[in-house]
């Protein structure tokens, strides 16, 4: 008898087996399906989010040596013609300008600023004893356009200005930091400042002066309650000077020049000198240096990064007359520089975070 139930055992024990192993074959799909779904629900969280939150802005910092002729600059009037025709180009979003010194300039940028944009007043970033007529004295210089409205404007004065006895002029000039605000996008507050700080003198370097600037500087960085910060312009100090202004401003925040070479070969080198650079045509003569600058950095838990940074070679033509007989053309049309320092432009995302 008992051979006789052994066949019965066999198969019972086999429906046993079969039934084990369909419940861990639809256990696995499940823990596979289950998966599959959550990986999916994830990327596509991820990317709503990135899209959702991630912005981009170009900015454009440029020093534009606005001095008076009587002063030392030269072909002024025909390079903020210049200038003011490659903002018409709408090919950056804000466009941190210094030594604007004179009203005349400012109008002529002014009337070229496209529509859509917004240019910051003179008396936006000066105080109300700017001349900027004659002289650019108690003058900041300072302006910013922007695609995106002002929501605040703001003139930050330095409390060092330079040595009365010296002949540089710093003393009676007015510099400081301009702040703008701004909304690109919906919930996104950006605070722009732009800047320009005491100048190297012709036998002394002003280094007490600035370093005193650049102090105050990152104090009203520190302060803003934006959830991004940009900062650009000339700061007159490179990163091999002897003095704390480089590494006090890397200490608050990000060089985007710097976070997008990442090699040191790379950006601080005769090729992307912002003044004395070997290609400009006013300041070649003199050794390159790296002024100008832009800066970013981001509050609670937002991020901002850079995609990418340039120091673009802007030129305008300039026609210089002959005046002989034989010649009978107007004149030689040639390219110079649109200041004697080069600009700097950056492309920055930025991610707001939901939290």
């Amino acid at each position: 008898m008992s051979g006789e139930n052994e066949p019965l055992l066999e198969q019972e024990q086999s429906l046993e087996e079969n039934k084990g192993e369909k419940k861990r074959n639809v256990f696995c799909i499940i823990i596979f399906l289950v998966g599959v779904a959550g990986l999916s629900a994830a990327i596509i969280i991820s990317y709503f989010l990135y899209f959702k939150y991630v912005i981009g802005l170009k900015v454009l910092a440029l020093n534009v040596w606005g001095m008076p002729a009587k002063v030392g600059s030269e072909d002024k009037e025909l390079r903020m013609q210049a200038i003011g025709k490659f903002i018409q180009k709408e090919e950056y979003d804000v466009y941190l300008l210094a030594e604007l010194w004179m009203r005349p300039d400012h109008e002529t940028i002014r009337k070229l600023v496209p529509s859509g944009y917004h240019m910051s007043q003179v008396g936006d970033f000066a105080l109300s004893t700017c001349d900027g007529r004659a002289l650019p004295s108690f003058c900041s210089g300072l302006a910013i356009v922007s695609r995106f409205p002002f929501i605040e404007k703001e003139f930050l004065e330095f409390s060092y200005h330079g040595s009365i006895w010296n002949p540089d002029g710093e003393y009676w000039a007015r510099k400081g930091a301009g702040r703008a605000r701004v909304e690109p996008h919906p919930g996104f507050i950006v605070d722009f400042f732009v800047t320009h700080t005491c100048a190297v003198g012709p036998s002394y370097s002003n280094a007490y002066y600035r370093e005193h600037q650049v102090a105050e500087l990152v104090g009203w960085v520190d302060s803003s309650n934006a959830d991004f910060i940009v900062l650009g312009g000339d700061f007159n100090t490179d990163p091999k000077d002897n003095e704390t202004s480089y590494h006090n401003l890397k200490e608050a925040m990000i060089s985007s020049m710097e976070e997008f070479f990442v090699v040191i070969k790379e950006w601080l080198c005769p090729k992307r000198a912002t003044y004395g650079n070997p290609r400009n045509t006013y300041s070649y003569m003199y050794t390159p240096v790296l002024y100008d600058y832009i800066w970013h950095r981001a509050n609670r838990w937002n991020m901002i990064w850079t995609n990418f940074f340039d120091v673009p070679f802007l030129r305008a033509k300039k026609v210089i007359s002959d005046s002989s007989p034989s010649n009978s053309t107007n004149g030689t049309a040639v390219e110079v520089s649109f200041s004697d320092h080069e600009a700097v432009t950056s492309s920055l995302f930025l991610w707001k975070s939901i939290l």
